[in-house]
Order: structure tokens, then sequence, then C-alpha cells
């Protein structure tokens, strides 16, 4: 649908009044699995997440722009059409997008107000096991999203999907932010509107000064769903990171998390160094307490989660024709 309507929209721009992108990010690292629960340890390798896009961007005027993006999964490890974690996702991005003055407004599928604010400031590392402290999820398909201008700081962002699994009802999202120097403070509800009341509320804190970055979230399930798991009630969790940039070319950073049946103590080191514009190699160490992102495969479509611990090497190449 997105792909035909973006067609449909430019069909009377004139080519050279379309300014295109492609690009694309390439990641794959080599790990050795120390599993738990009687799974069985293996090394291998395991994509990180690569992708392959277009965008197409329009200025109809000197304060209104029109963009239309398409971004699919690659799994390197598995030479697959995939998300390496989700088998089933297709399309990363597919959304057609409108910026002015009043905000900006997109429909399709793409990133989450309560990932971007509430998650994202402590989502900073390069590998597989990057983002699994949480109870929310990144991207929804038949998604509207809107964020509004900043107004002495302060910014709103909400989005509705249909397209969630919560027996077919919108699934709403509500972020408030405040930004002030390196400070970034934000609030923020995940309203999957279904029989059981799932909401998943929470913030975000973080702090640039000089070399340093820090942050932390707080996550915290309401439903009246008792039963343990993913989404009991009452589940909560936090993650705290520290970065430091040692100089332009070397970064290391540290996150501890705590989430309830989501890996419960989840320990996290890294090293990423910048070889070039366009290079970057990456060392990391992840230990997890119980099951959230270790795996006992490197292949979605038959891998279960099993929890433990990682050591990976990897290396991203970033690529694009501007």
């Amino acid at each position: 649908v997105i792909p035909a309507t973006l067609l449909l929209a430019t069909s009377g721009v004139m080519a050279n009044d379309i300014d295109w992108e492609l690009y694309g990010s390439l990641r794959l690292a080599g790990e050795t699995v120390d599993t738990d629960g009687g799974a069985k340890d293996y090394s291998g390798l395991r994509d990180a997440y690569t992708r392959i896009g277009a965008k197409a961007k329009y200025a109809i005027n000197d304060e209104w722009t029109i963009l239309g993006q398409l971004e699919a999964p690659f799994d390197l490890a598995n030479m697959e059409l995939q998300n390496p974690f989700d088998p089933d996702e297709q399309y990363r991005i597919a959304k057609l997008q409108v910026s002015g003055p009043i905000g900006t407004a997109w429909y399709g599928r793409g990133w989450l107000p309560f990932y971007n604010y509430i998650q994202y400031p402590t989502d900073y590392f390069s590998t597989f096991y990057s983002g699994f402290d949480t109870y929310t999820s990144f991207r929804k398909s038949h998604t509207f999203y809107y964020s509004s201008p900043t107004f002495s700081g302060f910014q709103v962002a909400f989005a509705s999907s249909d397209d969630n699994g919560a027996e077919d009802d919108n699934r709403n999202q509500y972020v408030l932010s405040y930004a002030n120097g390196g400070l970034t403070l934000a609030i923020g509800r995940d309203d999957f509107q279904n029989s059981n009341d799932l909401i998943i509320d929470g913030a975000s804190v973080s702090y640039t000064t000089g070399p340093w970055y820090f942050s932390t979230q707080y996550q915290k399930i309401s439903s009246d769903d008792s039963t343990p798991g993913y989404y009991a009630d009452d589940n909560e969790g936090y993650s705290v990171l520290g970065q430091y940039s040692i100089d332009e070319k070397n970064t290391v950073r540290a996150k501890y998390a705590n989430f309830d049946n989501n890996g419960d103590d989840i320990y996290q080191v890294a090293w990423d160094h910048q070889y070039n514009d366009v290079t970057k190699f990456f060392v990391e160490y992840y230990d997890e307490e119980t099951p959230a992102a270790v795996t006992d495969d490197k292949d979605p479509e038959v891998f279960s989660y099993v929890g433990g611990s990682v050591f990976t090497i990897g290396v991203r190449y970033d690529f694009s024709s501007k």
C-alpha cells in the first residue's frame, strides 16, 4: 500500500525535483554463546540488524516537505530477507511522511514514539543484543504518527496503530519530552486497549556533558492478567547506561538493566572503534539471568530464547548514494 501511495504522490513531480537516496548498513558479528537451561553452547556468525533502504524527499516550498521511505532487513548470517530475530518482518520501514511548521506526521510502518523517547536513550549498543531490555515494540504497520514542533524545550508525540495483535483494537502511544542543553526528560504511555487493559508506562532521563553520556529508563506494566510472564501485571524494569568517548574513534559503554520476566539481571559492556567514516568495529560482552535475548540457534525460524552470556566481535559498514 505505501509503495503504491508513494508513486501516486510523486507522479506529478518531475524526477529532478525529488531528492533521492539509496542507503544501507551491513552489520555482521562472530560470537561465542554460553547458553543456560541445558541448551548447547555454540559459536558462529550473527547478523546485527543489517538494513537496505531508499528515501525520496520533495520540498513543496521552504516550509513543507514530503518524504517516502522504504527499508528492508537482510539477515547476513542466514542470507535471508528477514529480521534476525523476526522472520516475518519483511519491511523495517514503509511510510509516507509530511513535515512542516506544525510538526511531522506519517502513515505506514516506522519507529514508534514510546521506543524513540523512552527506550532509545539506553539502546546504544552495536550488536544483535541491543534493545531487548523493554516491554514495548520498536515498529508497527498501519500506524499514524505525529510529533509536534518544540516549544520552549517541550515536545509531544502520538501514534495509533491497528496492527498490533491486541484483539484488533487500536494501540495508542503518548509521549511528552523536555530538552534543555544536554539534559532530556521524557514520560510516555503505550496503551494496548485490549480486554486485559494492558498498559506500559515509562520514563527516561539522559544527560550529555563533554565526552560523557548517561541515561536511564523505567517501564512498568499495568494489566488485568496476573499470570507470570512477559506482560504480567506489575512487571517493571529499568536500565542505566554510561558511555565515554575516549577520542573521535573510540567509545566505551556499559549498561546494567533489570526487567521482570525478561532477562532480570542484565549486564552489557562494549567498545566501538570508528575506523573511518563508513566502517566501525565493535566488541561486546552480554549476560542475562533469565531468557530475553540469548538464543539456542542463529536462525529465527527455529531458535528459542534460553538465556546465558555472549562474547561477540563484529563490523558495521554504512553506505549512501548522497
